[in-house]
């Protein structure tokens, strides 16, 4: 088995080769400034206690108090597919009512509250129905160069940023949902959002941020897709430079979020040949540009963390993908980022990421066993934790995000003894921790019925 020492050298030899800086070691860097999650609510799930679509109040301060103890100090919601209007039900009044009070909650911790608001997506749920799942569908996008189309839908994000008008920053998001592939429209009428709505913060909370949130700013363009994801990630980076350019003319309350793409994704990487052909974004040069502007920037990568209903292998099951979150924070800090939001869609499957994720803002050199066994100490007993740990580092060096890496993008194994079906057979014999030191949302017994479960799961390995 490789020594210890052996394998950081190793781990740190893979990150050079993916343009990483090689920090062995260094002295810690120092910890994120924004250190934050967005959770991503429109999905069901069996059991529904997983699913934060359900979540009640109590559910929520659960998962807020978790954050916290882990080290986050931001909180990010939004207003799903389906919920995208005027609330008319109890039950979306309540949501709203909830949301205020984990405002409040999170304010009482230190913690920032965000919103991330939409644009051109209107709900088409009848108003005295309940709006539901995502996969549902019941929503449609209004091209905002028709007469009345931009203030029919300009008004539900202004009505969620009234609601909210005490949270810390909102996000105004590109698309998915949102967006006008009608041809005509393009960056600039997605900037034209920015502008009002900047401009209606400027008035309700001075001390406020809105960024705009280039996600899938390419969906601002007749057949995004035309040209394949590569072609849709090229102009991921055309249209972020394009709203780089205008923030000196817009509201100076107005910033810029990345998804950040081309520093960690799978797909972006495999579209353009490898990791090693993929064009970094953003740059240092990038970052610069916005903060010499004094304008701020914050980072918005997906899935890492957490994966969502439309990949069917890696839905529902926990997941451990301590060495990329790494990989992902070191890119971002060499590229002068100190500001993150990661996402979680069942974030009691995932507290083990969350977990490591918190510790890696800390500080991004951690060591990645180290973090794993700490992990294991809160859910085993003490005589268990060896055995759990190793079950860990099973599941992060086959996890589904290394599965879809090209070759030049994987990072080197984590050592381990175990194969699958020890991996399974030593997890139904795990002993839960009856007094965690943190305050867990889900209790250890259930996480580990969960994480055997995701074992079963893992058909794409049988290593």
């Amino acid at each position: 088995m490789m020594k210890r020492r052996e394998f950081v050298a190793t781990l740190a030899g893979g990150v050079l080769t993916t343009a990483l800086p090689e920090r062995v070691n260094a002295a810690p860097v120092s910890p994120f400034r924004l250190r934050g999650v967005y959770f991503h609510d429109g999905f069901t799930f069996d059991p529904t206690s997983h699913a934060p679509l359900h979540w009640n109040l109590e559910d929520w301060k659960r998962e807020i108090r978790w954050l916290h103890a882990c080290g986050l100090n931001a909180v990010e919601f939004a207003t799903m597919l389906e919920f995208n209007r005027l609330p008319s039900t109890p039950m979306e009044k309540q949501k709203i009512a909830d949301r205020l009070q984990i405002l409040d909650a999170a304010h009482r911790l230190g913690m920032q509250f965000g919103y991330l608001l939409t644009n051109t997506v209107l709900s088409t749920v009848p108003p005295n129905e309940e709006p539901g799942n995502q996969l549902g569908n019941r929503a449609e996008t209004l091209c905002p160069r028709l007469p009345g189309n931009f203030e029919k839908t300009i008004a539900i994000p202004k009505f969620y940023m009234e609601t909210y008008r005490h949270a810390d920053f909102f996000e105004e998001f590109a698309a998915d949902w949102g967006g006008c592939n009608c041809g005509r429209c393009g960056v600039p009428e997605y900037l034209r959002y920015v502008r009002a709505l900047g401009e209606h913060l400027t008035h309700l909370n001075p001390k406020a941020t809105l960024y705009a949130d280039t996600w899938c700013i390419s969906f601002w363009n007749k057949e995004p897709l035309a040209q394949g994801w590569k072609g849709m990630f090229d102009r991921e980076i055309t249209g972020s430079r394009e709203v780089i350019a205008a923030l000196p003319d817009l509201p100076k309350n107005v910033g810029v979020a990345l998804p950040s793409h081309h520093l960690y994704r799978p797909l972006a990487f495999t579209e353009y040949g490898g990791r090693s052909h993929t064009p970094p974004f953003p740059t240092p040069d990038d970052v610069k540009q916005v903060h010499g502007i004094k304008r701020k920037m914050l980072a918005w990568p997906h899935f890492v963390m957490d994966d969502d209903a439309y990949r069917a292998p890696s839905w529902g099951i926990v997941h451990s993908e301590v060495r990329y979150l790494q990989a992902l924070l070191r890119s971002l800090h060499a590229a002068g980022i100190d500001a993150v939001i990661g996402n979680l869609y069942l974030p009691l499957l995932q507290i083990s990421n969350t977990f490591a994720y918190g510790r890696l803002l800390q500080n991004p050199e951690a060591d990645p066993h180290t973090i794993l066994a700490d992990f294991a100490q809160l859910i085993a007993q003490r005589e268990d934790v060896g055995a759990l740990t190793e079950i860990l580092i099973w599941l992060e060096d086959h996890s589904y995000w290394q599965q879809q890496m090209p070759p030049d993008g994987r990072l080197p194994d984590l050592p381990g003894t175990l194969n699958r079906a020890e991996a399974i057979r030593h997890a139904a014999a795990i002993r839960p921790n009856t007094k965690p030191s943190l305050p867990l949302p889900i209790a250890p017994e259930l996480w580990l019925k969960d994480l055997s479960r995701s074992l079963t799961r893992m058909e794409w390995t049988n290593a």
